[in-house]
């Protein structure tokens, strides 16, 4: 160790839960890593006083009653391939007992892309989902908010996403899934359903659970975000998913108070908002002249009784490019997804969207809005036309076919063909106690015995003869299906 460094030591005044009030370190700089007296990284940098620094310890036992030394090296981490398929702690050190992970070190704190480095966001991230495929469609370099109550289904469609790609495609995108504060027993389960599937073959999980230290679960987003640029940076896409930044930020909180820095609105930091948008700003699609490789981000916000007006809650709202909000009033009536598509929006709109799917699903958006405005008038028993019964039984029958079983995926050629069925009517005379039978059949044989539709869809034909083929195909199916008595 250089001399200098040597003699800029540091010392603890203060200590509680891994975050330390130090003397010495006159010219440390903020995010730079502090080394223990075995000369190994024991915490980091996180800010400054007059007369003290801020530092986050990795591990509170072993640093108590010893000296700190300067590094003069920013926090850092190893990046290469050798993530895919691993799982880390916060601070990128494997905890999946497969041994080290090598490779060139890259700071967690860099400013995101410039506007010259960037292209507009075109390209579909298809989810496999169908009410976000068609009525809140994801472009590659996005960032959706997944926003919600506990214990609607956040985690199961950012999960299923990330599964649904390994089903979806040769090559899936390179999937990140950042665990921020989540029980032990709840991350486990996520880390069963990845290997089962084989998610893992494409997929690394950065692991922060609520009992890491403060410096793991304030570190877990930046860690994922540096790994996922690393293979955006080669070309790829790539997709992360924070879950959830709400127990991040409140850790953050936690380390704040703990630091005697003043507390804002409900006692959050006034800097917690620069804090997630400097993370999520470093999603985005690259230019050609940077490899064109994208970062999509999906985090997750958890509300309190559905208030949307909370700190955390408007704060990423305002960062994202849209926001998939889960309603407990439509969970409660087994409505799953439980997406309220009405406060749910998608900035990209339609440019994230295959051709086809965009051109059987533009006016889905209005058919609901006409449904839903329809449903109260009959509330008030008033009498309606023919036209605004058909209206009502064909919102109906949208509302159905967007429903959706975890761990289910409906790839978006199957979903061009049950939403232009549905447009032309072909099922408005399937009574809908038993319509989710006959759609299991018919999405069974259009994978199966008829994949001709859906392999010419797929390659970016939908021409009269295939628009053809499904009226036949649907024709053939209602035939064959019976409906029980």
């Amino acid at each position: 160790m250089p001399e200098l460094l040597k003699k800029e030591t540091g010392h603890i005044n203060a200590l509680f839960s891994g975050v330390a009030i130090c003397g010495g370190f006159p010219y440390a700089r903020l995010h730079e890593v502090i080394l223990d007296s075995d000369g190994r990284p024991g915490g980091i940098v996180v800010g400054f006083r007059e007369d003290y620094t801020e530092v986050l310890l990795f591990s509170e036992r072993k640093n108590v009653g010893r000296p700190f030394f300067r590094s003069n090296t920013l926090m850092s981490i190893p990046v290469s391939e050798r993530y895919i398929g691993r799982v880390v702690d916060g601070t990128g050190t494997p905890v999946d007992k497969h041994g080290a992970i090598t490779g060139q070190l890259r700071p967690l704190f860099t400013k995101a892309p410039a506007i010259f480095d960037r292209k507009p966001v075109s390209r579909p991230f298809v989810t496999g989902i169908k009410i976000i495929d068609t009525v809140l469609p994801i472009g590659r370099g996005q960032r959706e908010l997944i926003i919600g109550d506990r214990k609607l289904g956040k985690t199961t469609i950012a999960v299923d996403t990330i599964l649904n790609q390994g089903r979806m495609h040769k090559n899936p995108p390179v999937c990140i899934y950042v665990s921020c504060g989540k029980k032990v027993s709840e991350l486990e389960e996520i880390i069963r359903l990845f290997t089962r599937e084989g998610a893992m073959t494409y997929t690394a999980v950065v692991a922060a659970t609520a009992d890491s230290p403060f410096a793991s679960q304030y570190l877990a987003p930046f860690t994922g975000t540096t790994i996922g640029e690393y293979f955006r940076d080669l070309g790829s896409d790539v997709l992360i998913v924070y879950d959830d930044l709400t127990k991040h930020a409140a850790s953050y909180r936690d380390i704040s108070l703990l630091l005697s820095r003043a507390p804002g609105r409900e006692a959050y930091p006034g800097d917690v908002f620069s804090l997630h948008a400097g993370l999520l700003e470093r999603a985005g699609q690259l230019s050609d002249k940077r490899k064109g490789g994208s970062l999509t981000a999906l985090p997750i916000v958890e509300t309190q009784e559905g208030d949307l007006t909370s700190f955390i809650s408007t704060n990423i709202i305002s960062i994202t490019d849209g926001q998939i909000y889960l309603e407990r009033g439509l969970f409660q009536k087994r409505f799953l997804p439980a997406i309220n598509v009405g406060l749910s929006v998608s900035r990209i709109g339609s440019k994230g969207q295959p051709d086809a799917l965009r051109e059987v699903t533009g006016g889905l958006r209005l058919a609901l809005a006409q449904h839903r405005e329809l449903q109260k008038l009959t509330q008030i028993e008033t009498v309606l036309s023919q036209a605004a019964r058909r209206t009502i039984e064909r919102g109906e029958l949208i509302l159905e076919l967007l429903k959706q079983d975890k761990h289910i995926l409906v790839d978006w050629p199957v979903q061009v063909v049950l939403f232009y069925a549905a447009e032309q009517g072909y099922f408005d005379d399937i009574e809908l106690d038993t319509w989710r039978g006959f759609e299991d059949l018919v999405v069974k044989a259009i994978t199966t015995k008829n994949k001709r539709i859906t392999e010419t869809i797929s390659r970016g034909t939908f021409d009269d003869k295939t628009r053809e083929d499904i009226r036949l195909f649907i024709s053939s199916m209602k035939k064959d299906f019976v409906s029980p008595v």
